[in-house]
């Protein structure tokens, strides 16, 4: 059986092991508390470099990301905030006007799953669609945030891909609520990688992008969001805020569902692979996978795919 360990990526591909880090729930968001956490993070990755020879690697505490699973950057939020209809041009091709005030759903920490990670295409569902999120990460209990304080409570910034079944959401909010149709397992890909804010840039002007099978399908920019990173830390922060926590930023247009003429040729099937990209953030990858070949290995053996 696999160890969890945390390190920091190294190049493209690469990850460099953090040594020293002790065994905890959410290890990365207790490494970050160290004051000593960037030099270590620095060592381990000028190390790796010294040894970018491809040799001996896993002797060397440095890992090819094609020799390891790569788990979502936190393992047990309390909460995963998502952010309905936030930015302007996905508000515009939905025909719905701007919100006075941030419209969230709860996402359940069982649907996390990381870089990599298959997402399973349920058998009861019929539209599945993709949207590429900010996803925004508390590293300090706290509750009701002045707006120009709300990044000294933020460990760093994530892709997320806010995963859908809109047949099921919409029946659902048709009646007012949301959640099925948003919580399924494997719904929330997050990833590749927990960027912390001195590394971030912008939060609220970082270029997002997400492409099926290498065509794009969203193409925008943080900077079109209706309330910004900080308004969403000061409107949440009103309930406690616990480190893990995950506020997503909602998503740009471009989603299957709102396609026209005709949605079909855009949503998600089994084999589709999905990139979400936020700039210097990194690329998160996900393939779909059909849930009865996920969870009977032995059918895709026989089916020889």
């Amino acid at each position: 059986m696999g160890e969890n360990r945390i390190g920091v990526i190294v190049g493209a591909n690469h990850v460099a092991e953090i040594t020293g880090a002790k065994a905890s729930s959410e290890p990365l968001l207790d490494f970050l508390s160290d004051p000593k956490a960037e030099s270590k993070a620095q060592l381990a990755a000028y190390s790796a470099k010294k040894n970018l020879d491809g040799h001996k690697q896993n002797e060397r505490r440095y890992w090819s990301l094609d020799f390891v699973t790569v788990l979502p950057p936190i393992a047990h939020p309390t909460k995963i905030i998502c952010m309905g209809g936030n930015f302007s041009d996905h508000l515009a091709e939905g025909s719905s006007s701007l919100p006075p005030f941030p419209i969230s759903f709860l996402k359940a920490p069982t649907s996390l799953v990381g870089h990599r990670a298959p997402v399973i295409y349920p058998k009861r569902v019929k539209l599945l669609d993709y949207e590429v999120e900010l996803a925004t990460v508390i590293g300090k209990e706290c509750k009701d945030v002045p707006r120009k304080d709300a990044l000294e409570y933020v460990a760093g910034f994530s892709v997320f891909n806010d995963i859908s079944a809109r047949d099921i959401q919409f029946a659902e909010m048709k009646r007012g609520f949301c959640n099925l149709g948003k919580n399924f397992d494997t719904f929330g890909p997050m990833g590749p990688c927990l960027v912390t804010p001195d590394q971030a840039g912008n939060p609220d002007n970082l270029a997002m992008e997400l492409r099926v099978n290498g065509q794009t399908r969203q193409l925008s920019s943080t900077k079109k969001m209706v309330f910004k990173v900080r308004e969403l830390v000061e409107f949440f922060s009103s309930m406690t805020l616990e480190p893990g926590d995950i506020i997503t930023s909602g998503t740009p247009s471009g989603v299957a569902i709102y396609r026209k003429p005709d949605k079909e040729p855009y949503l998600l099937r089994p084999g589709d692979g999905i990139e979400a990209k936020i700039e210097n953030l990194g690329r998160l990858q996900n393939t779909v996978v059909d849930e009865q070949r996920a969870y009977n290995p032995a059918l895709s053996l026989r089916s020889g795919n």
